[in-house]
């Protein structure tokens, strides 16, 4: 039982198209973790390890 890589494709981005909104918020929610990560000062609280990993 093999699935055809089209049909597959097409699933995926069916599926896409369904859940745009979460991907977007998502990708902004990255966007703004990375930037005000990256802005920054390295060096605040012993507990933000926990926070930012």
């Amino acid at each position: 039982m093999r699935i055809d890589p089209a049909a597959l494709l097409r699933s995926l981005l069916a599926w896409a198209r369904r859940h745009r909104r979460v991907l977007i918020v998502l990708a902004l929610l990255s966007l703004f973790f990375s930037v005000l990560g990256y802005f920054t000062n390295p060096v605040s609280l012993p507990g933000m390890c926990k926070i930012y990993g």
